[in-house]
């Protein structure tokens, strides 16, 4: 554009000065174009007229400064490419530092997972060993051989076959918890507990019925040592409540009572049978007294998941009665109150009904028995009043 303004202002003088010059008109000259042969003519007209002058046209440019604009351009691109290059070879060293970066911090994160994993099966294979270990003292101290001693109710004699086959439990609730080990309560001091029975003493246990009468201590069912009601169902002991594990598991999660518990219950009344009855009348798996059979399916007060969740329902209702307190409930469920004594507990057997006594070594065989699995529960306590019957 700056040529071509150019150009337009020397042909513009060039017009004045012709048009001011008469000698100029008598030339002939070609009439005005910006076509390069036109101005050349004019040129040359004008030169020969006046050869001392100037030319009145210059070129901007010579073949010299088109080649150094070449030049220059050429440089300038070469730089621009050179520059390029540069940037190019600077993003890739960062992309392959980001890369290593990257690779770097994945083996990183690798190497912690793989020593997190390391870590958790090793936390594993202890408490493998760990449980291993109990299961093998828990063996040595039931080693000795089961006895089949009569129940609260005549229902014993009526009890299944033990099966020694193994079930699984869709339950896998964990033992409450480790026992009463170092446990003081007042009146009753020590616990007394220990290895083969962690959850106290039988004197501890019945404190007060010898003097005074029962008043046990306040314990919570989290504190006691119970098996997980997988390892129950899995145990021979309580193989005859396999084929109605079912209904233990129901009521477990209807009323918060750990299935142990509720087999506890059912291997100490009826060895888990379903179809028991009691010499007072009572009925099925958990001894339901008559007067609790109301709404059984069918008037069927032994129907086995009305049964089990009849006596859960009930052991609740008295535990939460009771302010949690465990042995309480427990002792109520076979009749004890709170003043028992052996006195009144025996009283039954000597007005001709023998099985309507109290078990005093109900709450021994219960705790530190059927909640541990151990297979001579029927024989255990000192008191054996029911064995007289």
């Amino acid at each position: 554009m700056k040529f071509l303004s150019l150009l337009a202002a020397t042909l513009a003088l060039v017009a004045t000065s012709a048009s001011a010059d008469p000698s100029v008109e008598g030339l002939n000259l070609p009439a005005m174009s910006k076509h390069p042969l036109s101005m050349q003519r004019r040129d040359a007209i004008l030169n020969r007229r006046n050869p001392a002058a100037k030319p009145r046209i210059v070129k901007r440019h010579s073949r010299g400064s088109k080649r150094s604009c070449k030049a220059r351009t050429t440089n300038a691109a070469n730089g621009v490419a050179a520059k390029t290059d540069a940037s190019s070879q600077q993003n890739n060293q960062k992309h392959t530092t980001t890369q290593a970066q990257a690779q770097a911090q994945s083996q990183s994160e690798a190497k912690s997972q793989s020593q997190s994993e390391s870590k958790s099966q090793s936390e594993s294979k202890s408490d493998s060993n760990s449980s291993s270990n109990s299961n093998s003292n828990s063996n040595s101290n039931d080693s000795q051989s089961s006895s089949s001693g009569k129940t609260d109710s005549s229902a014993g004699s009526n009890a299944k076959a033990a099966s020694t086959s193994s079930s699984s439990s869709s339950s896998s609730s964990a033992a409450s918890g480790a026992g009463l080990f170092g446990v003081v309560a007042g009146n009753c001091g020590a616990s007394g507990a220990n290895n083969d029975q962690p959850n106290g003493s039988q004197s501890w246990l019945n404190c007060g019925v010898t003097s005074g009468g029962w008043n046990p201590p306040k314990l919570q069912l989290d504190q006691l040592k119970i098996i997980s009601s997988t390892q129950a169902a899995d145990s021979p002991v309580f193989a005859p409540c396999k084929d109605v594990l079912w209904a233990f598991q129901a009521a477990e999660k209807a009323h918060n009572i750990p299935a142990t518990v509720l087999m506890s219950f059912a291997m100490q009344e009826s060895t888990c049978n379903p179809g028991a009855t009691g010499g007072n009348g009572e009925q099925g798996l958990m001894q339901i007294t008559p007067d609790k059979c109301g709404g059984a399916p069918n008037g069927n007060c032994k129907d086995p998941w009305f049964n089990v969740d009849t006596g859960a329902k009930y052991f609740k209702t008295v535990l939460d009665q009771s302010g949690g307190s465990v042995l309480q409930a427990i002792g109520q469920y076979n009749g004890w109150q709170i003043g028992l004594t052996v006195q009144s507990a025996t009283a039954a057997r000597w007005q001709g009904h023998c099985f309507a006594q109290n078990n005093l070594d109900y709450l021994y065989q219960m705790l530190n028995g059927w909640f541990l699995g151990k297979a001579n529960t029927y024989s255990m306590g000192t008191y054996k009043n029911l064995a007289m019957c």
